[in-house]
């Protein structure tokens, strides 16, 4: 019954998170886009690809971690180990700006959230929605 009801908390909290994942994209491609017209599509494509990539991988290493060990620190350390990648992406993408002649902050903001908001958003809303359902202590949440 505990595992069927894991299942089952994984699968909303991936569907409820997609969802958030998703409505994020949709918001950020509604911004204005400076410059050309392509390499905002481009950028929102990459956003919304993540943001679902990210979805079923957060089931996935979710998942396995509470199998393992049923605790809000192991759901912790793995939306960490989840949100890793994204950090490595930030320091590149902020360290690219630095190629280019000139300084163009909203084209630059709008390519950064387009591409690292959804992802992020969707393993955020994962972690909080099982960190919710486990309740206080392992027990509460067997129960």
């Amino acid at each position: 019954m505990a595992r069927l009801r894991l299942v089952l908390m994984l699968l909303l909290a991936g569907a409820i998170s997609l969802g958030a994942g998703l409505g994020l994209f949709w918001l950020v491609s509604q911004m204005p886009c400076e410059g050309e017209q392509l390499a905002c599509n481009i950028d929102d494509a990459v956003g919304g690809y993540a943001a679902i990539i990210w979805a079923g991988l957060g089931l996935v290493a979710f998942g396995i971690a509470l199998l393992v060990a049923s605790k809000r620190k192991a759901l912790a350390i793995t939306a960490i180990i989840l949100l890793a990648p994204l950090r490595f992406f930030v320091g590149g993408h902020l360290l690219e700006g630095w190629r280019y002649v000139g300084f163009y902050p909203y084209a630059d903001f709008r390519s950064f959230v387009s591409k690292v908001a959804p992802p992020a958003s969707v393993v955020l809303v994962q972690y909080l929605i099982l960190r919710f359902a486990m309740g206080r202590t392992p027990a509460a949440a067997a129960a």
